[in-house]
């Protein structure tokens, strides 16, 4: 009987070693998960793999394991949007836990799996032993101890290689009682041993005290009931330093268990009262019945029936209390169970229905976006063919516009064609005709002078005046080019008779303009200049006065500019009154319909700048 209740005791601490050594893996912290679940909600992370670390060590820290699952999975759509497969592995081995935690062991079975794998593929040698421990650890869960002793000696290997002495000690002990429950004692002492050397090493107490208190039951059960106790009482030392009242407990029992096979009554007692005390305390009833059990049968020994009975009664309460709790928990677990099958049946409908949805919704998409682009094809026809007809309007209409210029243009140089020979013939009708009838008129004069008329010098006066004015007159009707005299001369003679005749300071320059132009355009230029001269004599009040002309033949352009020194003018106000010879207006409406540009700079302090560009393509010069 009394090793029945050892051996229970044994399971206890088991699974007292299984919880601490899976420490390391599922590092629960609620308050710093729920602090880290702020920096991912209110997106304060900085980078993509930022966000990653935080998943993960929400995973890691969260305490409810559907929450940890549900943190895991979003950390591995991350590693894949990242394209770093090997920061699965620690994900892997959270989800594993969970799984485990939740008591779905295939699931936990096949995370863990994969996180052996990819620790292998990149060769991180720790991570693969901790997956091979968490695997024994699932296969120990399903009481699959030889499985568990398989993978704990894959771990223990890697870990011994790795020198990674804390998780070795770890895996140890949980070697040690896999061992113990397969009944190879030899192999369980030896993976106690070194777990004693390395805890000593690493100067960890409470891996110290389950060490030799779990090699205390292997001691037991060979029969070295001296080393049992010498183990179990080191073990009540170190965790009565540390606190662990729950580890108190259950080695005060097992000591009592220990005198109790001794014969030493008084002792059991001792050490029994003391675990009942703390057990009682902590609500242990799996220790409590046992070490009440204990109680009946060594006062029963010792004919203390009262205390027997006390302790028998005690005993048979705590044993029902545990029956009532694991059928309850048992119904529990198969309601459970029901509920979770309906549940997955929803789920599968529910995602039918949501597959089917989704569909719909796609296929309403596509064709929304069909219809949309259909929409824009055929509007954007529609502009295109609004766009040509226009533009075939608008060339319609240049082309009509230009038609109309080029005539215009023709019938403009035509006028000032007309008014040149218009002039040449006035001109030479006044000296041919008229000048040769007045010198006929002075000679018949001459001849009567001696006959003493009374007017003669008035009359001879007058004659002469009249022949001077008809050949001033014809001159300045005939100012301008000559068939056989060019542009350029003409322009100078105009120049040099404004000195004559006018007292101006006035210069002329011509620059690249050897070539001889055809003669439309070289008066189209010459009256041009004439008129802008015309001007600044009418009104300008000029002293000074700056003709210049510049050719620019690979240009194809001919510049004018005119300067003077005058008053200056209004542009506005003289284009209202267009007064005197071709007239502004005449003047700008010529050089636009050649193309050409003409720019005003009129300041009162400094006088009047006229600048114009002719294009050569109006103005052929003839090789």
């Amino acid at each position: 009987m009394i090793s029945n209740i050892v051996n229970r005791h044994i399971l206890i601490v088991f699974v007292i070693l299984i919880f601490f050594s899976g420490l390391s893996a599922w590092c629960q912290n609620q308050q710093k998960a729920d602090s880290l679940k702020s920096i991912v909600h209110s997106k304060l992370y900085t980078s993509e793999k930022h966000l990653l670390d935080v998943l993960g060590d929400i995973a890691t820290y969260e305490s409810v394991p559907d929450s940890s699952l549900y943190y895991s999975k979003l950390a591995l759509d991350q590693v894949t949007k990242i394209g770093d497969e090997s920061k699965g592995i620690g994900i892997y081995m959270n989800m594993g836990v969970a799984y485990r935690l939740k008591g779905s062991l295939n699931e936990s079975l096949k995370y863990l799996f994969k996180c052996a794998k990819l620790a292998d593929k990149y060769q991180y040698q720790k991570d693969m032993a901790m997956a091979y421990g968490e695997i024994a650890s699932v296969y120990a869960s399903n009481n699959d101890l030889t499985n568990a002793a398989v993978y704990e000696e894959k771990a223990i290997v890697i870990l011994r290689a790795e020198q990674s002495r804390f998780e070795l000690t770890g895996v140890l002990i949980n070697a040690g009682y896999t061992s113990f429950s397969l009944g190879d004692l030899e192999q369980a002492l030896v993976y106690y041993n070194e777990a004693e050397v390395l805890s000593d090493s690493l100067d960890v107490p409470i891996y110290k005290a389950y060490t030799i208190g779990n090699r205390a039951l292997v001691y037991q059960r060979k029969g070295d009931l001296d080393n049992a106790e010498k183990d179990l009482k080191q073990a009540l030392e170190l965790l009565a330093d540390i606190g662990d009242e729950y580890a108190i407990a259950d080695y005060s029992n097992q000591l009592g268990h220990l005198y109790a096979q001794k014969g030493l009554m008084d002792e059991a007692i001792k050490y029994l009262d003391n675990g009942v005390e703390i057990a009682t305390r902590l609500d242990l009833k799996e220790q409590l019945r046992d070490a009440h059990l204990l109680l009946s049968q060594l006062y029963e020994k010792e004919s203390d029936f009262e205390e027997a009975l006390l302790h028998r009664v005690d005993y048979m309460a705590y044993k029902d209390s545990i029956e009532n709790t694991a059928n309850t928990k048992k119904m529990a677990d198969l309601r459970t169970e029901y509920e979770v099958s309906l549940k997955d049946k929803e789920i599968i409908e529910l995602e039918k229905k949501q597959l089917i949805s989704r569909i719909y919704m796609i296929t309403s998409l596509l064709l929304l976006i069909l219809a949309v682009v259909l929409l824009l094809f055929f509007r954007q026809r529609w502009k295109n063919s609004k766009l040509l007809a226009e533009s075939q309007r608008k060339s319609h209409n240049e082309r009509i516009t230009n038609v109309l210029k080029t005539q215009e243009s023709k019938a403009l140089q035509a006028m000032v064609t007309g008014r040149e020979n218009e002039r040449k013939r006035l001109a030479k009708e006044l000296h041919n005709h008229f000048g040769s009838l007045m010198a006929t008129i002075k000679v018949n004069l001459s001849a009567v002078e001696d006959v003493g008329l009374p007017n003669y010098t008035t009359l001879s006066t007058l004659v002469d005046q009249a022949c001077n004015d008809i050949r001033n007159l014809s001159h300045s009707l005939n100012i301008g080019i000559e068939d056989d005299f060019g542009l350029v001369p003409a322009l100078k003679e105009l120049i040099n008779h404004l000195k004559q005749v006018n007292g101006l300071q006035a210069e002329f320059s011509a620059t690249m303009c050897e070539e001889t132009l055809v003669t439309e355009n070289e008066i189209v230029i010459y009256r041009i200049v004439q008129e802008l001269v015309s001007n600044v004599l009418k009104h300008a009040k000029a002293t000074k006065l700056s003709v210049q002309l510049i050719c620019f033949e690979e240009e194809g352009m001919v510049n004018i500019l005119v300067e003077d020194n005058g008053t200056g003018f209004d542009f506005e106000k003289v284009t209202k009154t267009n007064s005197g010879g071709m007239g502004i207006m005449s003047l700008e409406k010529l050089i636009h319909d050649l193309h050409g540009d003409i720019k005003y700079d009129s300041n009162p302090n400094s006088g009047t700048t006229v600048n114009i560009d002719l294009p050569i393509s109006f103005i052929t010069i003839s090789y």
